[in-house]
């Protein structure tokens, strides 16, 4: 007789981006395996090729996290590590209030209060001028991470190529994807200061995974406030 195997439960959320429903169950001992090995290469690639091969597993790969806005891939990480290990990680956070001060406390975060709040996010269909109009998208997991070795300023074109879906003006209705980067990049340096900045108010927008924690030091017993932002925060 064989030893009974069993069969894990399922758990449904809405990412709070994209607002899709995504059904997922825990990850399993063997998938956690997987998943530290990741993290103990201290290698972001790495890392981020392990969440998403964890996150294809436990929705049977029904999600291409590639193809999810970079929030929505932190917060579809969270409620999976929630259900799997726990609904609360303890951070070992040191003093922020004295640089020589070398206090350090354990704070325990309680997981089901980290949100994504999309409350700020502009409009994605930025007005350039009185008859035209550029329909932006939030920056997706594979963009993210193509460009993840590249600085800001070589950054711009891709993310931009990348984000912009379609243009509108009085009469046409130009589909983006049929066109050539070189292109997409000929239209991108021909916008004024003006216009840019209404394009990057867009993406300074687009919401992250945070938790600001507030703690004490156990030595010079000041408090301090630290923003704890993205995946590996909470890993």
């Amino acid at each position: 007789m064989g030893l009974p195997i069993q069969t894990a439960p399922s758990y449904t959320c809405e990412l709070p981006v994209s607002k899709t429903k995504v059904k997922y169950r825990p990850f399993l001992v063997k998938e956690q395996a997987f998943l530290l090995q990741a993290k103990e290469s201290q290698d972001s690639t790495d890392i981020f090729s392990g969440i998403l091969d964890l996150i294809k597993s436990v929705t049977d790969g029904k999600v291409d996290a590639n193809k999810l806005p970079i929030a929505d891939l932190e917060y579809l990480f969270l409620q999976i590590r929630a259900k799997s290990i726990g609904e609360s990680v303890t951070l070992p956070l040191i003093c922020q209030t004295d640089e020589d001060c070398n206090g350090m406390v354990n704070v325990e975060i309680d997981l089901s209060t980290i949100t994504v709040d999309t409350s700020g996010m502009e409009d994605n269909k930025i007005e350039l001028n009185d008859n035209l109009v550029v329909e932006l998208a939030p920056p997706l997991t594979k963009l993210i991470m193509s460009i993840e070795d590249k600085n800001e300023q070589e950054s711009i074109l891709p993310i931009l190529r990348g984000c912009m879906v379609r243009l509108y003006d009085d009469e046409n209705v130009f589909e983006l994807s049929e066109y050539r980067d070189t292109e997409i990049n000929e239209f991108i340096e021909s916008l004024t200061v003006a216009q840019f900045e209404k394009i990057s108010a867009y993406f300074d927008s687009v919401p992250t995974l945070q938790k600001r924690v507030e703690y004490s030091c156990p030595i010079c017993k000041e408090k301090s406030s630290l923003l704890l932002e993205g995946i590996n925060n909470f890993f």
